[in-house]
Protein backbone atom coordinates (compact mmCIF):
# COMPACT_ATOMS: atom_id res chain seq x y z
CA UNK A 1 0.00 0.00 0.00
CA UNK A 2 2.93 2.38 0.71
CA UNK A 3 4.19 1.87 -2.83
CA UNK A 4 0.75 2.53 -4.30
CA UNK A 5 0.27 5.72 -2.29
CA UNK A 6 3.76 6.88 -3.32
CA UNK A 7 2.85 6.25 -6.96
CA UNK A 8 -0.37 8.23 -6.64
CA UNK A 9 1.46 11.16 -5.07
CA UNK A 10 4.19 11.22 -7.67
CA UNK A 11 1.78 11.16 -10.60
CA UNK A 12 -0.10 14.02 -8.95
CA UNK A 13 3.06 16.02 -8.46
CA UNK A 14 4.68 15.32 -11.79
CA UNK A 15 1.72 15.79 -14.08
CA UNK A 16 -0.58 18.48 -12.65
CA UNK A 17 0.41 21.57 -14.59
CA UNK A 18 0.10 25.20 -15.45
CA UNK A 19 1.28 27.01 -18.55
CA UNK A 20 5.01 27.36 -18.55
CA UNK A 21 7.66 28.91 -20.75
CA UNK A 22 9.40 27.70 -23.88
CA UNK A 23 12.99 28.97 -23.64
CA UNK A 24 13.74 27.76 -27.17
CA UNK A 25 11.45 30.50 -28.50
CA UNK A 26 13.33 33.17 -26.56
CA UNK A 27 16.61 32.16 -28.20
CA UNK A 28 15.18 31.61 -31.66
CA UNK A 29 13.53 35.02 -31.75
CA UNK A 30 16.24 36.94 -29.86
CA UNK A 31 14.31 37.98 -26.77
CA UNK A 32 15.92 37.67 -23.35
CA UNK A 33 12.84 38.82 -21.44
CA UNK A 34 10.02 36.42 -20.49
CA UNK A 35 7.59 39.35 -20.28
CA UNK A 36 7.47 39.38 -24.07
CA UNK A 37 4.86 36.61 -23.71
CA UNK A 38 4.15 36.28 -19.98
CA UNK A 39 3.04 38.62 -17.25
CA UNK A 40 5.67 37.20 -14.89
CA UNK A 41 9.35 38.01 -15.52
CA UNK A 42 10.14 34.38 -14.63
CA UNK A 43 7.98 33.05 -17.45
CA UNK A 44 5.12 30.61 -17.18
CA UNK A 45 1.66 31.29 -15.84
CA UNK A 46 -0.77 33.76 -17.45
CA UNK A 47 0.27 35.14 -20.82
CA UNK A 48 -0.07 38.55 -22.42
CA UNK A 49 -1.97 39.12 -25.65
CA UNK A 50 1.30 38.83 -27.54
CA UNK A 51 1.96 35.53 -25.81
CA UNK A 52 -1.46 34.19 -26.74
CA UNK A 53 -1.08 35.25 -30.35
CA UNK A 54 2.36 33.66 -30.54
CA UNK A 55 1.01 30.49 -28.91
CA UNK A 56 -1.68 30.20 -31.59
CA UNK A 57 1.00 28.76 -33.94
CA UNK A 58 -0.50 30.29 -37.04
CA UNK A 59 -4.12 29.44 -36.26
CA UNK A 60 -6.67 32.26 -36.11
CA UNK A 61 -7.37 33.22 -32.51
CA UNK A 62 -10.93 33.85 -31.39
CA UNK A 63 -11.29 37.62 -30.90
CA UNK A 64 -12.78 37.05 -27.45
CA UNK A 65 -9.60 35.29 -26.37
CA UNK A 66 -7.25 37.99 -27.68
CA UNK A 67 -7.08 39.84 -24.36
CA UNK A 68 -4.96 39.57 -21.24
CA UNK A 69 -7.65 39.99 -18.59
CA UNK A 70 -8.54 36.29 -18.31
CA UNK A 71 -6.45 33.17 -18.95
CA UNK A 72 -7.14 29.46 -18.55
CA UNK A 73 -5.18 26.23 -18.65
CA UNK A 74 -6.63 22.72 -19.01
CA UNK A 75 -4.66 19.47 -19.24
CA UNK A 76 -5.72 15.85 -19.64
CA UNK A 77 -3.38 12.87 -19.42
CA UNK A 78 -3.23 9.26 -20.59
CA UNK A 79 -0.43 7.48 -18.72
CA UNK A 80 0.71 3.91 -19.41
CA UNK A 81 3.64 2.50 -17.38
CA UNK A 82 5.34 -0.77 -18.26
CA UNK A 83 3.56 -2.59 -15.43
CA UNK A 84 0.12 -0.96 -15.10
CA UNK A 85 -1.09 -3.68 -12.70
CA UNK A 86 1.45 -2.48 -10.12
CA UNK A 87 1.29 1.25 -10.89
CA UNK A 88 -1.32 3.94 -11.22
CA UNK A 89 -2.26 4.45 -14.86
CA UNK A 90 -5.10 5.42 -17.18
CA UNK A 91 -6.84 8.65 -18.14
CA UNK A 92 -7.29 11.64 -15.86
CA UNK A 93 -7.71 15.40 -15.65
CA UNK A 94 -4.37 16.77 -14.58
CA UNK A 95 -5.31 20.36 -13.98
CA UNK A 96 -7.71 23.14 -14.76
CA UNK A 97 -6.74 26.64 -13.70
CA UNK A 98 -8.21 30.08 -14.33
CA UNK A 99 -6.35 33.39 -13.93
CA UNK A 100 -7.47 36.99 -13.84
CA UNK A 101 -5.32 40.05 -14.51
CA UNK A 102 -6.02 43.74 -14.06
CA UNK A 103 -4.00 46.93 -14.48
CA UNK A 104 -4.58 49.28 -11.56
CA UNK A 105 -3.42 52.61 -12.99
CA UNK A 106 -3.62 54.52 -16.26
CA UNK A 107 0.17 54.37 -16.69
CA UNK A 108 -0.10 50.55 -16.65
CA UNK A 109 2.59 50.08 -14.06
CA UNK A 110 0.63 48.39 -11.24
CA UNK A 111 -0.73 44.93 -12.05
CA UNK A 112 -2.58 42.29 -10.06
CA UNK A 113 -2.61 38.63 -11.12
CA UNK A 114 -4.59 35.88 -9.39
CA UNK A 115 -4.55 32.29 -10.66
CA UNK A 116 -6.45 29.41 -9.06
CA UNK A 117 -6.19 25.72 -9.83
CA UNK A 118 -9.80 24.49 -9.80
CA UNK A 119 -9.55 20.86 -10.91
CA UNK A 120 -7.19 17.99 -11.44
CA UNK A 121 -5.03 15.48 -9.58
CA UNK A 122 -3.46 18.04 -7.26
CA UNK A 123 -5.42 19.72 -4.51
CA UNK A 124 -6.88 23.03 -5.66
CA UNK A 125 -4.49 25.81 -4.72
CA UNK A 126 -3.54 29.29 -5.84
CA UNK A 127 -0.93 29.37 -8.58
CA UNK A 128 0.73 32.57 -9.85
CA UNK A 129 -0.78 35.15 -7.50
CA UNK A 130 1.07 38.42 -7.11
CA UNK A 131 1.18 42.18 -7.35
CA UNK A 132 3.57 43.47 -10.03
CA UNK A 133 5.10 46.91 -10.51
CA UNK A 134 6.79 47.93 -13.78
CA UNK A 135 9.46 50.59 -13.30
CA UNK A 136 9.32 51.73 -16.91
CA UNK A 137 6.05 52.09 -18.75
CA UNK A 138 7.36 51.07 -22.15
CA UNK A 139 8.74 47.76 -20.92
CA UNK A 140 12.13 48.45 -22.49
CA UNK A 141 15.28 46.77 -21.09
CA UNK A 142 16.51 48.55 -17.95
CA UNK A 143 18.46 47.78 -14.80
CA UNK A 144 15.19 47.80 -12.87
CA UNK A 145 12.25 46.47 -14.86
CA UNK A 146 9.79 44.76 -12.50
CA UNK A 147 9.17 44.16 -8.81
CA UNK A 148 6.86 41.27 -7.98
CA UNK A 149 5.45 40.39 -4.55
CA UNK A 150 3.39 37.27 -3.86
CA UNK A 151 3.46 33.67 -5.14
CA UNK A 152 5.61 32.91 -8.17
CA UNK A 153 7.63 30.24 -9.90
CA UNK A 154 11.22 30.16 -8.65
CA UNK A 155 13.61 31.63 -11.27
CA UNK A 156 15.99 28.67 -11.16
CA UNK A 157 17.54 26.97 -14.17
CA UNK A 158 15.59 26.26 -17.35
CA UNK A 159 11.90 27.02 -16.91
CA UNK A 160 9.98 24.52 -19.05
CA UNK A 161 6.78 22.50 -18.99
CA UNK A 162 8.70 19.21 -19.01
CA UNK A 163 6.97 17.91 -15.90
CA UNK A 164 9.12 14.80 -15.38
CA UNK A 165 12.54 16.46 -15.48
CA UNK A 166 14.96 15.06 -12.88
CA UNK A 167 16.84 18.34 -12.35
CA UNK A 168 13.59 20.04 -11.38
CA UNK A 169 12.68 17.31 -8.87
CA UNK A 170 16.25 17.28 -7.56
CA UNK A 171 16.25 21.01 -6.76
CA UNK A 172 12.66 21.42 -5.56
CA UNK A 173 11.78 23.59 -8.56
CA UNK A 174 9.06 21.45 -10.08
CA UNK A 175 6.53 23.36 -12.18
CA UNK A 176 3.93 22.98 -9.41
CA UNK A 177 6.26 24.50 -6.77
CA UNK A 178 5.51 28.10 -5.86
CA UNK A 179 7.61 30.40 -3.71
CA UNK A 180 6.35 33.28 -1.58
CA UNK A 181 8.36 36.47 -1.41
CA UNK A 182 9.61 39.36 -3.51
CA UNK A 183 11.31 39.23 -6.90
CA UNK A 184 13.28 42.00 -8.59
CA UNK A 185 14.11 41.59 -12.29
CA UNK A 186 15.96 43.62 -14.88
CA UNK A 187 18.62 43.69 -17.55
CA UNK A 188 22.13 45.08 -17.69
CA UNK A 189 21.53 47.69 -20.35
CA UNK A 190 23.37 46.93 -23.58
CA UNK A 191 24.95 43.74 -22.22
CA UNK A 192 22.05 41.35 -22.95
CA UNK A 193 22.30 40.03 -19.36
CA UNK A 194 19.01 39.41 -17.57
CA UNK A 195 18.88 38.95 -13.80
CA UNK A 196 16.33 37.77 -11.25
CA UNK A 197 16.88 38.36 -7.54
CA UNK A 198 14.37 36.87 -5.10
CA UNK A 199 13.89 36.92 -1.34
CA UNK A 200 11.72 33.94 -0.34
CA UNK A 201 10.62 31.80 2.60
CA UNK A 202 13.39 29.56 3.92
CA UNK A 203 11.14 26.52 4.11
CA UNK A 204 10.44 26.61 0.37
CA UNK A 205 6.71 27.23 0.80
CA UNK A 206 4.18 29.05 -1.34
CA UNK A 207 2.84 31.29 1.41
CA UNK A 208 -0.64 29.80 1.76
CA UNK A 209 -0.20 29.57 5.54
CA UNK A 210 2.14 30.72 8.30
CA UNK A 211 4.34 28.52 10.48
CA UNK A 212 5.89 28.84 13.93
CA UNK A 213 9.25 30.63 13.68
CA UNK A 214 8.58 31.13 9.97
CA UNK A 215 9.81 34.72 10.23
CA UNK A 216 13.19 33.41 11.36
CA UNK A 217 13.72 31.43 8.16
CA UNK A 218 14.65 32.95 4.83
CA UNK A 219 15.87 32.05 1.39
CA UNK A 220 17.24 33.69 -1.71
CA UNK A 221 17.44 32.92 -5.41
CA UNK A 222 19.75 34.53 -7.96
CA UNK A 223 19.42 33.88 -11.69
CA UNK A 224 21.57 35.34 -14.49
CA UNK A 225 21.39 34.63 -18.20
CA UNK A 226 23.35 36.12 -21.07
CA UNK A 227 22.15 36.02 -24.66
CA UNK A 228 25.02 36.98 -26.97
CA UNK A 229 23.30 35.72 -30.12
CA UNK A 230 21.66 32.44 -31.13
CA UNK A 231 22.13 31.01 -27.63
CA UNK A 232 21.83 31.95 -24.02
CA UNK A 233 24.00 30.83 -21.14
CA UNK A 234 22.76 31.03 -17.59
CA UNK A 235 23.44 30.18 -13.99
CA UNK A 236 21.20 30.06 -10.92
CA UNK A 237 21.78 29.65 -7.20
CA UNK A 238 19.22 29.07 -4.47
CA UNK A 239 19.56 28.91 -0.71
CA UNK A 240 16.84 28.02 1.80
CA UNK A 241 17.73 28.43 5.44
CA UNK A 242 15.78 25.75 7.25
CA UNK A 243 15.31 25.10 10.92
CA UNK A 244 17.71 23.68 12.07
CA UNK A 245 20.26 25.57 10.04
CA UNK A 246 22.38 22.51 9.24
CA UNK A 247 19.46 21.22 7.15
CA UNK A 248 19.55 24.30 4.92
CA UNK A 249 19.38 23.52 1.23
CA UNK A 250 21.55 24.83 -1.59
CA UNK A 251 21.23 24.33 -5.34
CA UNK A 252 23.40 25.48 -8.24
CA UNK A 253 22.50 25.32 -11.93
CA UNK A 254 24.43 25.94 -15.14
CA UNK A 255 22.33 25.89 -18.28
CA UNK A 256 22.28 26.81 -21.94
CA UNK A 257 19.85 26.86 -24.85
CA UNK A 258 21.20 26.95 -28.42
CA UNK A 259 19.12 27.62 -31.54
CA UNK A 260 20.74 25.89 -34.50
CA UNK A 261 17.67 27.01 -36.45
CA UNK A 262 18.56 30.66 -35.93
CA UNK A 263 22.22 30.04 -36.77
CA UNK A 264 21.33 28.36 -40.07
CA UNK A 265 18.32 30.55 -40.98
CA UNK A 266 15.99 27.56 -40.39
CA UNK A 267 17.85 25.22 -42.72
CA UNK A 268 18.51 23.02 -39.66
CA UNK A 269 15.45 23.61 -37.44
CA UNK A 270 17.05 22.23 -34.27
CA UNK A 271 17.10 23.60 -30.71
CA UNK A 272 19.27 22.14 -27.95
CA UNK A 273 18.75 22.62 -24.19
CA UNK A 274 21.31 21.45 -21.63
CA UNK A 275 21.41 21.87 -17.85
CA UNK A 276 23.59 20.61 -15.02
CA UNK A 277 22.38 20.94 -11.42
CA UNK A 278 24.21 20.23 -8.18
CA UNK A 279 22.28 20.23 -4.92
CA UNK A 280 23.06 19.95 -1.22
CA UNK A 281 20.53 18.54 1.31
CA UNK A 282 17.70 18.31 -1.24
CA UNK A 283 17.54 14.49 -1.18
CA UNK A 284 14.41 14.51 0.94
CA UNK A 285 12.52 15.72 -2.10
CA UNK A 286 13.05 12.31 -3.71
CA UNK A 287 11.06 10.59 -0.96
CA UNK A 288 7.82 11.97 -2.41
CA UNK A 289 7.42 9.00 -4.73
CA UNK A 290 10.45 9.26 -7.00
CA UNK A 291 12.42 6.74 -4.91
CA UNK A 292 10.57 3.50 -4.21
CA UNK A 293 12.43 2.43 -1.05
CA UNK A 294 11.79 4.99 1.69
CA UNK A 295 14.75 3.73 3.70
CA UNK A 296 17.02 4.51 0.77
CA UNK A 297 15.26 7.85 0.32
CA UNK A 298 15.92 8.76 3.97
CA UNK A 299 19.64 8.10 3.48
CA UNK A 300 19.73 10.80 0.77
CA UNK A 301 18.53 13.67 2.96
CA UNK A 302 21.99 15.19 3.51
CA UNK A 303 23.85 14.30 0.34
CA UNK A 304 25.27 16.16 -2.62
CA UNK A 305 23.49 15.21 -5.84
CA UNK A 306 24.28 15.73 -9.52
CA UNK A 307 21.68 15.95 -12.27
CA UNK A 308 21.77 16.39 -16.03
CA UNK A 309 19.03 17.33 -18.46
CA UNK A 310 19.08 17.61 -22.25
CA UNK A 311 16.32 18.23 -24.77
CA UNK A 312 16.61 18.22 -28.55
CA UNK A 313 13.73 19.65 -30.54
CA UNK A 314 13.43 19.40 -34.33
CA UNK A 315 10.69 21.62 -35.76
CA UNK A 316 9.34 20.09 -38.95
CA UNK A 317 6.88 22.97 -39.17
CA UNK A 318 5.35 25.70 -37.06
CA UNK A 319 2.93 23.13 -35.61
CA UNK A 320 4.84 19.85 -35.50
CA UNK A 321 8.03 18.99 -33.61
CA UNK A 322 10.03 15.88 -32.77
CA UNK A 323 11.48 15.70 -29.23
CA UNK A 324 14.31 13.70 -27.70
CA UNK A 325 14.82 14.03 -23.95
CA UNK A 326 17.54 12.76 -21.60
CA UNK A 327 17.54 12.78 -17.79
CA UNK A 328 20.26 11.70 -15.38
CA UNK A 329 20.40 11.86 -11.60
CA UNK A 330 23.08 10.70 -9.16
CA UNK A 331 21.37 11.16 -5.76
CA UNK A 332 24.64 10.83 -3.80
CA UNK A 333 27.94 11.87 -5.38
CA UNK A 334 29.76 9.62 -2.91
CA UNK A 335 28.16 6.61 -4.65
CA UNK A 336 28.30 7.37 -8.40
CA UNK A 337 27.32 3.79 -9.31
CA UNK A 338 23.80 4.51 -7.97
CA UNK A 339 21.99 6.60 -10.55
CA UNK A 340 18.73 7.13 -12.44
CA UNK A 341 18.74 7.45 -16.21
CA UNK A 342 15.94 8.02 -18.72
CA UNK A 343 15.62 8.47 -22.48
CA UNK A 344 12.44 9.73 -24.11
CA UNK A 345 11.31 10.16 -27.72
CA UNK A 346 8.08 11.84 -28.75
CA UNK A 347 6.21 14.43 -30.74
CA UNK A 348 4.45 17.71 -30.08
CA UNK A 349 1.65 18.83 -32.38
CA UNK A 350 -0.61 21.89 -32.21
CA UNK A 351 -4.17 20.99 -33.14
CA UNK A 352 -5.48 24.54 -32.89
CA UNK A 353 -4.76 27.91 -31.25
CA UNK A 354 -3.41 27.00 -27.82
CA UNK A 355 -4.40 23.33 -28.29
CA UNK A 356 -1.36 21.06 -28.04
CA UNK A 357 -0.93 17.28 -28.07
CA UNK A 358 2.27 15.71 -26.80
CA UNK A 359 3.01 11.97 -27.02
CA UNK A 360 6.21 10.39 -25.68
CA UNK A 361 7.67 6.99 -24.86
CA UNK A 362 10.44 6.65 -22.26
CA UNK A 363 13.03 4.06 -21.25
CA UNK A 364 14.16 4.32 -17.64
CA UNK A 365 16.90 2.72 -15.60
CA UNK A 366 17.64 2.79 -11.87
CA UNK A 367 20.80 1.13 -10.53
CA UNK A 368 20.38 1.40 -6.71
CA UNK A 369 19.84 -2.13 -5.37
CA UNK A 370 16.40 -1.41 -3.94
CA UNK A 371 15.25 0.38 -7.10
CA UNK A 372 16.27 -1.95 -9.95
CA UNK A 373 13.01 -3.92 -10.12
CA UNK A 374 10.67 -1.35 -8.60
CA UNK A 375 7.71 0.31 -10.30
CA UNK A 376 8.60 3.83 -9.21
CA UNK A 377 8.54 6.60 -11.80
CA UNK A 378 12.32 6.80 -11.77
CA UNK A 379 12.75 3.11 -12.60
CA UNK A 380 9.91 2.10 -14.91
CA UNK A 381 9.51 2.46 -18.67
CA UNK A 382 6.37 4.37 -19.61
CA UNK A 383 4.50 6.24 -22.32
CA UNK A 384 1.98 9.04 -22.11
CA UNK A 385 -0.17 11.41 -24.10
CA UNK A 386 -0.88 14.92 -22.86
CA UNK A 387 -3.55 17.24 -24.23
CA UNK A 388 -3.22 20.90 -23.26
CA UNK A 389 -5.73 23.67 -23.96
CA UNK A 390 -4.78 27.16 -22.86
CA UNK A 391 -5.38 30.77 -23.73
Amino acid sequence: MTRVRGGILLIVLLFAASAQAYPEYAVRYNNNSCTACHLSPVGGGPRTVDGKLFGAHGYALNKWLAQDYVSADFRALFYAPERPAASKSGIGIMSGSVAGHVTLDSAQRFHLVIEQNLAGFAQAAPRDTYALYRFNQEGKPAWFETLLIGRFREPFGIVTDEHRTYTRIQSGTEYYSEEAGALLSGEATGAHVHYDLAYVDGENTGGTSLAQNGAGQWGSVVNLRWMPGAAFIGTSYSYHRHDPREDSRHALSFYSVVSIARMTEDRVPLTIEVEHVRTWNWGGNLSRGFVNDQGYAASLSHTQADGWYALLRWDFSQRFALLYKFDWLTPDRSFPADYYQRYGLGIRYWLGPGVELQVRGELARATPTSEKDSHSIGAENASFALLTVRF
